[in-house]
């Protein structure tokens, strides 16, 4: 038994779909562990430093693994959908937990904003606006996008994600 008999007999016990999900939600809940961990480092600190070190860890985890960031982000496996209200949604959301936490403790507004489908249009625009920043920039960075070697990408994204949070950063009504 070579070549690829040791997957195929993976796929088929649990089967593909399965796998792949597995894959994708442990891909998340390492992510969202790495971004908390930093979130909860930084208690204490402004909240303008807490989202700073949510964005570094972000940075850091995709940079040590760019296969499971395109895995988790893009739709790199052709056929592949995952389950309606399934684990990688769960686990997708506790990526967003800590970035939502430090926003709604410089608004005034705690852990109000965790809730993200219930909030105003106008605000999930906003939130929407500051994660494609820093995904941007980061996905960028890891498929070697940003000009390799003549741009650090943690500067960028530190600089870019201080401007683009100016606004979301202030305490709001």
């Amino acid at each position: 038994m070579g070549g690829n008999s040791g997957h195929r007999g993976i796929s088929c016990g649990i089967g593909l779909e399965d796998l792949l999900t597995a894959l994708i939600t442990a891909s998340f809940h390492a992510l969202a562990e790495t971004v908390g961990r930093a979130f909860d480092d930084s208690d204490g600190r402004e909240p303008v430093d807490r989202l700073l070190a949510c964005a570094r860890a972000y940075r850091a985890w995709a940079v040590a693994n760019p296969r499971r960031f395109n895995l988790i982000w893009t739709d790199q496996v052709l056929g592949y959908a995952a389950p309606p209200g399934g684990p990688t949604v769960t686990a997708e959301r506790a990526v967003y937990r800590p970035f939502l936490l430090a926003i709604g403790q410089a608004q005034g507004k705690g852990d109000r904003l965790v809730d993200f489908a219930a909030l105003p249009t106008e605000d999930r625009h906003r939130l929407l606006g500051l994660f494609a920043t820093m995904h941007g920039l980061v996905s960028l960075e890891i498929n070697s996008h940003l000009a390799p070697g003549s741009i650090d990408g943690e500067a960028l994204l530190i600089d870019q994600m201080t401007h683009a949070s100016r606004h979301l950063l202030s305490p709001q009504d």
